[in-house]
């Protein structure tokens, strides 16, 4: 089978020198991050940083060929499968990072810290499979109807799952920040990483509402149509800009963000030492213990059935090491906290 299509597949005719533009900076990025993991020795936390700026830069330089090729549709489908598979994976390093500020914390997390990863990291594996098989069918055009078809309900799927997961993951950091403020914790180490994972998150939250919108208004055009008539149809697929504004430019501030503001910087590496209750001393305890297994904990990671057993009172260490919130005569001990 030729990988010529005869038409040009992008719709537009693609900008080579912003294609290689963002090509270098991602891989620039991605060079930053690199260092910054062996730096901090910090591969299992943020070594996903590394992987997300290789796609992206991949998917730029087969966009850059394809534009000097524009009727290629293996470089269209490359370049569509690796920019569509980096964000969800920021978001899976953004996971790491909120479990590894829980485990700072565990007497304010709503949640075992070890069951972040395991449940957002198992939607986020079917995330990537619905996207990678999605984007490989939908930008194929040379397959049976019935296999696009799979690919666009593939699609639709994969976004909406991305949004809701995105909004859930909020609320998850929002309650703990909650708990730490109505607890009197008010800590540099807590407070900088927490910023990061907000400005983080709302950037790939805003990427991810464009290509919802981008893809249920490119699911309509049929360029293959006879009388097909480009200018019929939404400015958000005619023209590139839109995916230079919010899914190139986005996802750089994104992995620039992560290069200027690394977790590492304020996150301690073991995952035993934490803050006491006082909201001062960090203390080298004897960390969270998992003897649930697998299973169990994807489809309870609360431990609902633990916390009616009075399974979690055995794990709660901090209770044990003495530091508790020391308050003032007269106040509630409230805000009683200072920034370290």
């Amino acid at each position: 089978m030729s990988d010529e299509v005869g038409v040009n597949i992008w719709l537009y005719e693609p900008n080579k020198g912003a294609a290689i533009f963002f090509a270098v900076a991602f891989l620039t990025s991605g060079v930053v991050h690199f260092w910054q993991a062996v730096h901090y020795h910090s591969w299992r936390l943020t070594g996903l940083y590394v992987l997300c700026s290789l796609l992206f830069a991949g998917g730029f330089i087969a966009r850059a060929l394809g534009a000097f090729d524009t009727g290629n549709i293996i470089k269209y489908i490359i370049s569509i499968v690796l920019t569509y598979a980096a964000p969800p994976l920021y978001e899976l390093a953004n996971y790491y990072v909120l479990g590894r500020i829980l485990y700072f914390v565990p007497h304010c997390s709503p949640i075992h810290p070890g069951r972040v990863l395991t449940t957002f990291a198992a939607i986020s594996f079917v995330i990537e499979a619905l996207n990678g098989t999605g984007a490989a069918y939908v930008a194929n055009r040379t397959l049976p109807e019935s296999l696009q078809d799979v690919g666009h309900v593939l699609f639709k799927v994969a976004l909406i799952l991305q949004l809701v997961v995105i909004v859930s993951f909020m609320a998850l950091a929002t309650t703990f920040y909650t708990r730490c403020r109505k607890n009197g914790i008010n800590h540099n180490k807590v407070n900088q990483p927490l910023l990061t994972l907000y400005l983080s998150t709302g950037l790939i939250f805003a990427r991810t509402v464009y290509r919802t919108v981008e893809y249920f208004e490119m699911e309509t055009v049929d360029y293959f149509a006879e009388g097909f008539d480009l200018g019929r149809q939404n400015p958000i697929v005619r023209f590139e800009w839109y995916f230079y504004v919010f899914e190139a430019a986005l996802m750089l501030v994104n992995s620039a963000l992560i290069n200027a503001r690394h977790p590492r910087r304020w996150l301690p590496q073991s995952t035993k030492l934490y803050l006491a209750k006082d909201g001062i001393t960090e203390v080298m305890g004897p960390g969270y213990k998992e003897d649930r297994g697998f299973v169990a904990t994807l489809l309870d990671p609360f431990d609902v059935y633990g916390m009616v057993k009075g399974r979690d009172k055995s794990t709660r260490f901090w209770d044990e090491d003495g530091h508790e919130l020391q308050t003032a005569p007269g106040t509630s001990g409230k805000g009683m906290r200072q920034s370290v």
